[in-house]
């Protein structure tokens, strides 16, 4: 083997190497990131029949190449009970997208650029008082209006959720509120709520879980963060207590107010902190002990009556 492959060989075993074991190594020939970015994910916005909305969306190139973004709008009802939504062109009585008007159709976004997206909502007059939503798309690759064939493409959606004044109903309930283990070692100790939204407008309970010891006194008052929760929904809220050394029994008391009336969820769950592999070792060690004193009583008895210097 002549130098110049010694030396390719070389280099080649050296690229190999960084690859298997340093996964946190990156080249220059790495694939370049693509795609878009919006900001804000996510509009609140409240109205009346009749108003025009106007508003803007920063849509942000985040690749190195030119890009087509093509633009759409859909429908959206809540999937599953993690805050997932699915798309649709569905009409309801909770539909928006009807009402949207996006700036332009398609446009281009040159590399590591951004741009103010307009966009603006026709709310009727006869529009039904509550929550409407949907969701506005921008999608990139694939095929553009007009084409045929088969491509792949990415899509993009802001979240909308529009409440439009009048006769609405704001009510959730709690389906459940529990630990997920009633015995635990070491924290950090997991609980998780479930809140329904029996209403028609949208809402985001936030509050705090409050954990007090046996003797009542309050260890913990950790602040619940609101999640939006469709109309007829169901969302699941997770959160935790960051504490590590348990002991004794404790009491969750979970509070939660939503709505512009100020509308509450109270409820209680319970559970046991207890380090029972440690408190397992300690516990043998202990019986041992006293079995070993069990068993040496009568050495014990004696030994003692000759060092108080009584007869034996």
């Amino acid at each position: 083997m002549n130098k110049k492959w010694s030396v390719l060989v070389f280099f080649v075993a050296i690229l190999i190497t960084l690859t298997l074991f340093c996964p946190g190594v990156r080249f220059a020939f790495a694939a370049e990131s693509t795609g878009l970015s919006l900001s804000p994910p996510t509009f609140e916005i409240s109205a009346n029949p009749g108003d025009t909305i106007k508003n803007v969306i920063r849509v942000q190139n985040i690749s190195e190449k030119n890009i087509r973004v093509v633009v759409d709008k859909r429908n959206f009802t809540a999937v599953g009970e993690e805050g997932s939504v699915g798309l649709t062109e569905e009409e309801t009585s909770f539909s928006l997208a009807s009402w949207m008007t996006p700036g332009w159709p398609e446009f281009d976004l040159p590399a590591k650029s951004n741009i103010s997206f307009p966009f603006e909502i026709r709310i009727p007059l006869n529009a039904e008082p509550g929550g409407h939503f949907c969701s506005l798309i921008f999608k990139i690759g694939g095929l553009l209006p007009g084409q045929a064939g088969a491509g792949v493409s990415q899509e993009l959606g802001a979240l909308i959720l529009l409440q439009i004044a009048g006769k609405t109903k704001e009510e959730a309930t709690l389906e459940s509120f529990q630990v997920k283990r009633s015995l635990w070692e070491y924290g950090p100790v997991e609980f998780e709520a479930r809140v329904k939204n029996e209403g028609n407008v949208h809402l985001k309970p936030h509050g705090s879980l409050s954990i007090t010891n046996v003797f009542g006194k309050q260890v913990a008052n950790i602040p619940i963060e609101g999640r939006n929760v469709l109309p007829g929904a169901i969302r699941k809220i997770p959160f935790s207590w960051d504490r590590k050394n348990l002991f004794g029994h404790y009491v969750a008391t979970l509070s939660l107010g939503y709505g512009d009336k100020g509308k509450a969820l109270i409820t209680t769950t319970s559970f046991w902190g207890f380090p029972y592999r440690v408190g397992g070792i300690v516990l043998t060690v202990l019986f041992v002990l006293g079995f070993l004193l069990f068993r040496a009583r009568r050495r014990i008895s004696l030994a003692l009556r000759i060092l108080l210097g009584k007869n034996v």
